[in-house]
């Protein structure tokens, strides 16, 4: 593969090394914040010295923003969820005790609860959540899923600490396995929502967004794999360069092993969920939920590996490297205890045009996305 790098992509190649280094802080879940005025905002910017700029991980289960703070990153996570009750006095008492999130429809019928709240309240009463994004995209089934969204967005992004501030975001790439899926209205509603805060809103590729996030150690070579809860991203890139022929998904990931466990033992995606997010390892599954999970992220993986096959060998331009290239896998679906070993086996299996060294695992599965965003976002 013949890249042509100028001075520009070199220099930025070099800012991002710096930023491997940098120390990560998890904030609690996002909470809606007040607008601050300017010289509040200027005030806060100089004392905590946050650099301008701020990715955003929009993900069909979680949505986090990374922030650089003098030399480490801190992220704001919010389970893009929730769940609607009746909107009455006991039950505002109730969600105020229990410090959830929520907001009142606009006919202030129902209360919806969002966020980690929303999981657990929707597993006492033995139902499934409800969701913005769907397989990866805006859901078009649920009528709130914009109102949703959009309040979740903001308040894990909050207001920008300077005028136009740079935001890039990540976007899914189209998938290889179904012709009905609307990514441009996802990207650019998406970018509407976010310019609406004051950001300069810009969109990056998910998989693109781990290349450089995890993989400086390779000159940011190899390929990543990004399993979400809708789908699942791959980029193929050489030194942070990615062409758009070689950024593709798959659209199946965790919904899918969620949804066929649920049916097969006879219980809730939901609980499926908080099953898989208490640990399940994957080569010695216990329960009989979790002998299902195993079964069907096999299955999952098997699926995968041969839409990669079949994608990178019937790709027109010649794949080329001057060395085995590594492989990152990340995404809440590869938390899963030896996720990247089962992988690894049935990748080794397949035959692409160029070598496999080795699989990984990312450091932090659930912010490669939201880092990668932010360090695009600090060299822009």
């Amino acid at each position: 593969m013949e890249i042509n790098m100028d001075k520009k992509v070199t220099k930025k190649l070099r800012r991002k090394k710096k930023e491997k280094n940098m120390n990560i802080n998890e904030e609690t879940p996002a909470i809606e914040e007040k607008k601050q005025t300017k010289k509040e905002i200027a005030k806060v910017t100089k004392n905590a010295e946050i650099k301008p700029g701020i990715g955003l991980d929009i993900g069909t289960m979680n949505l986090l923003s990374a922030r650089a703070k003098d030399d480490e990153i801190s992220f704001k996570r919010q389970r893009d969820a929730f769940f609607g009750i009746d909107n009455g006095k006991m039950e505002r008492a109730m969600l105020d005790k229990l410090d959830a999130s929520y907001i009142v429809s606009p006919d202030e019928k129902n209360l919806f609860i969002i966020g980690d709240k929303a999981l657990e309240i929707a597993n006492f009463f033995k139902k499934d959540i409800k969701r913005p994004l769907e397989r990866g995209v805006i859901s078009t089934t649920e009528k709130e899923a914009l109102l949703m969204i959009k309040e979740i967005l903001h308040g894990v992004l909050g207001d920008p600490i300077e005028e136009n501030e740079v935001c890039h975001f990540s976007v899914p790439a189209k998938p290889i396995d179904e012709n009905n899926y609307n990514t441009v209205y996802h990207e650019n509603l998406l970018k509407s929502f976010v310019s609406s805060f004051g950001y300069n809103a810009i969109p990056l590729n998910e998989a693109l967004a781990i290349i450089w996030a995890e993989m400086s150690d390779d000159e940011y070579t190899g390929l990543a794999l990004s399993f979400g809860a809708g789908m699942v991203n791959c980029a193929l890139g050489f030194m942070g360069i990615s062409k758009e022929e070689h950024q593709f998904s798959v659209a199946r990931s965790g919904d899918w092993i969620d949804m066929g466990a649920a049916a097969a033992t006879g219980t809730t995606a939901a609980n499926i969920i908080a099953i898989k997010e208490n640990g399940v390892d994957l080569l010695a599954p216990k329960t009989r939920e979790e002998q299902a999970i195993a079964i069907y992220y096999e299955n999952l993986i098997k699926y995968v590996c041969n839409g990669l096959e079949k994608k990178l060998n019937n790709n027109e331009e010649t794949l080329s490297f001057p060395q085995p290239i590594n492989v990152v896998v990340s995404g809440g679906t590869s938390k899963a205890i030896n996720f990247e070993k089962v992988f690894e086996k049935e990748l080794k299996t397949k035959t692409f045009p160029f070598q496999i060294n080795s699989v990984r695992k990312a450091k932090q599965p659930l912010q490669a996305v939201a880092k990668g965003c932010l360090m695009n976002s600090l060299n822009s």
